[in-house]
């Protein structure tokens, strides 16, 4: 959905890893990839940075519902920079 321009938050539960990847730092751009190892698919955005939600809610991408709690770091991306994947691949694999 991101690579098709549907979808430009990427959600994540609130973790000591999450918050030592975002909090304090400062970023251009993030990589996003599907999986572990060298050729995986993946894509690099501008990161136009992040903020914790603070309430419950449901966000909606292409009729597909996300459940979003308090406390959860949503990553705002910008355009897409670089991708390894494939066009036809990518409407598969939302």
């Amino acid at each position: 959905m991101m690579l098709a321009g549907l979808k430009n938050k990427e959600f994540r539960k609130s973790s000591k890893w999450i918050q030592s990847r975002l909090v304090g730092k400062e970023y251009t751009h993030v990589k996003f990839i599907n999986g572990y190892g060298k050729d995986k698919p993946y894509f690099i955005s501008e990161y136009k940075g992040f903020e914790v939600s603070s309430i419950d809610y449901v966000a909606v991408y292409d009729s597909k519902p996300i459940m979003v709690e308090s406390g959860d770091f949503i990553i705002n991306i910008g355009k897409i920079t670089e991708t390894n994947v494939e066009r036809n691949q990518e409407n598969n694999n939302h």
